[in-house]
């Protein structure tokens, strides 16, 4: 079974790593462009790296967290067969309680609310590279709007703003 189908971080867990990283961090920490071989990501002045980015299996996994807690960026990326993106946003979006994915304009999406806190998943893929992208955007969703000046050689791998219900 592939890693993304195999995505067990829990939202509680996702949660409690953002806000232990960024207590630690947010008084010490610069915001830093964020480099991986997918994809380059330039962080707002309040954004950290709380975790990241680090290979987990033959992905690359980066969690981003703004420093007053409002928001949380969890962004893996790795190879992935041709069409397996359907089945892991269905995986994961069951995973954490979503809503039933929709696909719009070549990405995947669905919603989510974890203990009070909402959030909002993107799944894209690139076929002819067999890469895959995985997004989850939790708080205040508006701070996490600069995820979407993300850069990198698979285009097809680039997430849109999700059309949110």
């Amino acid at each position: 079974m592939p890693f993304f189908c195999r995505f067990k971080t829990t939202w509680a867990l996702f949660c409690l790593l953002a806000l232990l990283g960024l207590s630690s961090l947010a008084s010490s920490a610069q915001a830093v462009p964020v480099t991986t071989k997918y994809y380059s990501l330039e962080l707002p002045a309040d954004w950290v790296v709380v975790n990241g980015p680090g290979k987990v299996k033959d992905a690359i996994q980066v969690l981003l967290g703004q420093k007053d807690h409002k928001a949380s960026i969890l962004i893996i990326v790795g190879p992935a067969k041709a069409g397996e993106a359907e089945a892991a946003v269905k995986a994961n979006a069951q995973r954490l309680g979503g809503s039933t994915p929709v696909q719009r304009q070549g990405q995947w999406e669905f919603t989510f609310e974890q203990q009070g806190v909402k959030g909002y998943g993107i799944v894209r893929e690139d076929k002819a590279s067999n890469v895959l992208l995985m997004m989850l955007v939790s708080g205040d969703l508006k701070m996490a709007n600069f995820v979407y000046n993300i850069r990198g050689p698979y285009k097809a791998l680039m997430p849109l703003k999700p059309q949110l219900p």
